[in-house]
């Protein structure tokens, strides 16, 4: 008989769609999978038979007085609903990507977990252990985390810690070979993930007058991914100085985008420096800088560290470096290859087929 498997996600983008890919995976090899996340999370969640989507309400405590007082009224119907899930899925895995939204659920893991012999996986995206997570580290039985490092802070539970990477969608193979250099076009691709996006035009308008004082550079086309309300400033910028550029509050086509990019603009949530990975693709990282524990900072110097991208500070905004760094992706061939070889050294991995593999044979124990 195939054991039921709970996926706890919520949030933003960054916990959700990780957790959605597990998910789809999954579905395939087990029929009783089902999928719990919150209002915001749920946003994400499209083309999915809704039985097997659970919704509860959750919410952070950062904000005023009024704010906290209403998150714990949500925490508290989200605890109650989650316990009516747990009693009617009776999980025998949980799986948990953290974020606020997962605390519940996970509070209930702990109370029934005797009871249904359950046992809890927990996938961190980030390159620092999120806060929900770190509280139940030690209730879990493997630790699944994104990224090559020395996570320092939790070496109590090295024995846990599996590096899978991070569940995503199936990449066409065509897609993820090595980026071949256009000698006429160089695509600029401008994206800030769930979050937001404003700031980062700001720097994109400065990036536009600065590169109008080069000579000599490609044909630039811009790829832009911002809210509605700020394309036609952009477009408008675009037009004004000549350049090519298709802007768009979402593209359904990113892979492809991603694959022909030759420089980024973005932030630097997990599945953005990810994305950056598997295609290979030289950044201008904007971190989010009111990240829970500055985690995107950390996540950036993945790739600054082996100069692959670099950091913009945003107390001082070097545009000089900028510059500088455009021009070698653009002109610099010695640059382009040692950045290559950097990022093929990068293992890549099937991370769906490897968590499930790891807690399959964790079940046999």
């Amino acid at each position: 008989m195939k054991s039921n498997i709970l996926i706890v996600t919520g949030g933003t983008g960054g916990h959700v769609i990780p957790a959605l890919n597990l998910f789809n995976y999954l579905k395939n090899k087990c029929h009783n999978v089902f999928l719990l996340t919150d209002n915001r999370g749920n946003k994400y969640i499209k083309d999915i038979d809704k039985n097997k989507i659970l919704q509860i309400k959750s919410s952070h405590l950062a904000g005023n007085i009024y704010f906290k007082f209403k998150a714990i009224i949500k925490l508290i119907i989200g605890f109650l609903q989650s316990v009516v899930i747990f009693i009617k899925v009776r999980p025998k895995i949980v799986i948990s990507f953290g974020s606020y939204a997962s605390l519940t659920p996970l509070l209930c893991f702990i109370i029934f977990k005797f009871f249904f012999k359950t046992k809890l996986y927990i996938h961190e995206q980030n390159s620092l252990i999120g806060q929900t997570n770190r509280v139940f580290l030690k209730f879990s039985n493997k630790i699944f985390v994104n990224f090559n490092k020395e996570y320092s802070s939790i070496n109590k539970y090295k024995k846990k810690i599996f590096i899978v990477g991070l569940p995503q969608k199936k990449i066409e193979n065509n897609l993820i070979n090595d980026k071949k250099k256009n000698d006429i076009n160089f695509n600029f691709l401008v994206f800030a993930g769930s979050q937001g996006s404003f700031d980062i035009l700001i720097i994109l308008t400065k990036i536009i007058e600065e590169l109008k004082k080069i000579s000599n550079f490609k044909k630039i086309n811009f790829i832009v991914q911002c809210p509605m309300q700020k394309q036609k400033e952009i477009k408008n910028l675009l037009i004004q100085n000549k350049y090519d550029f298709e802007v768009d509050s979402f593209f359904d086509n990113f892979d492809n985008i991603l694959n022909k990019t030759d420089i980024a603009l973005c932030r630097s949530g997990a599945g953005t420096i990810n994305d950056l990975i598997n295609f290979k693709i030289p950044a201008i990282i904007y971190p989010l800088s009111s990240a829970k524990d500055n985690h995107q900072y950390e996540n950036a110097r993945i790739l600054s560290d082996i100069d692959c991208a670099i950091i913009i500070d945003k107390n001082k905004i070097d545009f000089d470096k900028i510059i500088l760094f455009i021009r070698k992706v653009i002109n610099d061939k010695n640059f382009n290859k040692s950045l290559l070889n950097k990022y093929s050294k990068i293992k890549r991995q099937n991370t769906n087929e490897l968590m499930w593999a790891i807690i399959q044979n964790d079940k046999k124990k």
